[in-house]
């Protein structure tokens, strides 16, 4: 089980690209493309059931040209450990 910091990240990380994709009109396929993602992983990281490496969520920050810190954090690019 992800413990409550992973969880927030990762739900941060699906609002983040979910943001992106609906604000670039792209489907779940194009994005997950773009970030160089099967769609399968992509619709995981919405649903919380998969697991990234570090170097999966740098390339996806990269690949949406979005801040880090803003895709782990959310809106306010800060990240709460409480």
């Amino acid at each position: 089980m992800a413990n409550t910091l992973e969880t927030k990240v990762l739900r941060n990380m699906a609002l983040a690209m979910e943001r992106e994709r609906e604000k670039r009109g792209m489907t779940v396929t194009e994005l997950a493309r773009l970030c160089e993602l099967t769609e399968s992983d992509y619709l995981g990281i919405l649903d919380g059931s998969v697991n990234l490496r570090l170097s999966a969520i740098d390339r996806i920050s990269n690949n949406l040209r979005i801040h880090l810190d803003e895709l782990i954090g959310g809106q306010s690019r800060k990240l709460s450990l409480s």
